[in-house]
């Protein structure tokens, strides 16, 4: 037996080794270099095929470093962690069918996933509605690879606290070195406002990209610090890693992660006290109400900007300033889509454009008297604000899904926590709630979780406040 393992062993390497050579002479024979890159997919498939758990870890891993990479100006991908997303969802999706009970009992059919399934269906369904349906089934499968490979597999893998040290430390050290770069970088600048940009090229699209990550992970250095006893290295290193983490948000000057960084505590103090319910119903009401007054005789159209006052401005208390008074361009930027989007509204309500067509058609409904001076959007981003993206490519129907969705996670969510009877899974059910409520406070000036830098987070918390809730519920029951 061992001798057939060393002979396929042995059958194996030179199978790489004479492809290796193939790949690279053929490379250069044709000056088409990613040709080169043969050897290295072979021998990641052959690492998935034998331990794909290691393979789980190296996507975690590479998730921070990740850079996006553009084939044509309208097709491009992030590397290397979509392709990685792309192989372990069909390794995924093998292993479950050879292996169901790989997975927590009843995985699937949990609520949280029941919703998560509801949300995908109804991109499904206006896919086939879509004024482009290419591209809107394109959003489609890339959203069932982030499921299956940050849902599904996540429960797989991660089920116990050595686990969950495991990819905490793969997405850390990677992080914290970008992290470190970054602020040299942006240090040796003066930490200048107007070049907040530059220091995080070539991994982070935008300041906003490089925040949003920092402090969706942030708690879960403060759940890390748990694990070590105070006085050890460990500890005193996660320690100086949270000071560390919020210099990094201070500097990147991003106003949605300062807010997300200080509703930390309000909502620990939401859910300990059982007044979830009570937050989302204020919290609906106030949305309501301010979408009401908004369109009420057209009142949207009294805060349009004015063009010359609407600037970029070099220093951020300029920046913070000038947003309340209504003339910082990023802000009224955002109002100048969302006006468009409620023109793209009234012409299809209820099917949308459909997922990805926002960019491609949003400057037809924009209304001239809220334009400012980056409206070209060289960066072609989108909506700055997830549920009125929804609203442009789903409809209403899609914006309710996942409202009520949202309402399903937090309400849910508290019920899980308050039901653990293990402090240490308290104290990670907490951390991913906590996880989920930094995003979704991104999501109010953003529409990150289609990145691979938020949406991998928003999935793992889902897929692991299921596998949590069916273990301890499991537990319960043999009580």
């Amino acid at each position: 037996m061992v001798q057939q393992i060393q002979k396929e062993q042995k059958a194996a390497f030179a199978l790489l080794g004479v492809t290796s050579i193939v790949s690279v002479l053929l490379a250069f024979k044709t000056e088409a270099y990613y040709i080169a890159l043969i050897p290295f997919a072979l021998l990641i498939g052959f690492i998935a095929l034998t331990n794909f758990k290691f393979l789980y870890f190296l996507l975690l891993a590479s998730l921070p470093v990740s850079i996006e990479f553009n084939f044509t100006p309208s097709l491009g991908t992030d590397l290397p962690d979509e392709p990685l997303m792309i192989g372990l969802m069909l390794i995924t999706m093998l292993h479950v069918a050879r292996n169901p009970q790989s997975l927590p009992k009843g995985f699937f059919v949990h609520v949280l996933m029941l919703g998560l399934a509801v949300h995908l269906f109804w991109i499904f369904t206006t896919a086939f509605t879509s004024v482009n349906t290419l591209v809107s089934f394109k959003v489609f499968l890339s959203k069932i690879w982030y499921i299956t490979t940050f849902s599904a597999l996540t429960a797989i893998v991660v089920k116990t606290e050595e686990d969950l040290k495991k990819a905490f430390w793969c997405i850390y050290f990677p992080l914290t070195a970008l992290i470190i770069v970054v602020l040299i970088r942006h240090g040796m600048m003066g930490f200048s406002f107007d070049e907040i940009n530059k220091p995080m090229m070539p991994f982070f699209r935008n300041h906003v990209n490089y925040a949003a990550i920092v402090v969706i992970f942030l708690p879960f250095i403060w759940l890390a610090r748990q694990w070590y006893k105070r006085g050890t290295f460990t500890y005193r290193l996660l320690s100086f890693s949270l000071l560390l983490y919020v210099a990094a948000i201070y500097f990147s000057y991003t106003r949605t992660c300062y807010i997300a960084l200080l509703f930390i505590p309000v909502f620990v103090w939401v859910v300990k006290n059982r007044l979830m319910k009570h937050a989302l119903v204020l919290t609906l009401v106030a949305a309501c109400g301010l979408v009401f007054y908004l369109l009420h005789n057209n009142k949207y159209l009294d805060y349009a900007p004015d063009f010359r006052e609407t600037i970029i401005h070099d220093e951020f208390g300029e920046h913070l300033s000038s947003t309340f008074e209504g003339k910082d361009v990023s802000s009224m930027e955002r109002v100048y889509r969302w006006v468009a989007i409620l023109q793209m509204f009234k012409e299809r309500p209820v099917f949308g454009f459909g997922p990805g067509n926002f960019y491609p058609y949003y400057k037809h409904y924009t209304v001239s008297s809220f334009e400012t001076y980056v409206s070209d959007n060289p960066e072609r981003s989108t909506a700055h604000n997830y549920f009125l993206l929804l609203l442009a490519e789903q409809g209403v129907a899609g914006v309710v899904v996942f409202a009520l969705f949202t309402i399903v996670i937090f309400a849910y969510g508290e019920h899980i926590y308050l039901r653990m009877k293990s402090e240490n899974d308290k104290r990670v059910v907490m951390v991913l709630l906590v996880v989920l409520a930094m995003i979704y406070v991104n999501l109010m000036l953003s529409d990150l979780l289609e990145s691979d830098k938020v949406g991998p987070f928003f999935f793992i918390c889902l897929g692991l406040l299921a596998a949590y809730d069916i273990r301890n519920r499991l537990l319960e029951a043999k009580a």
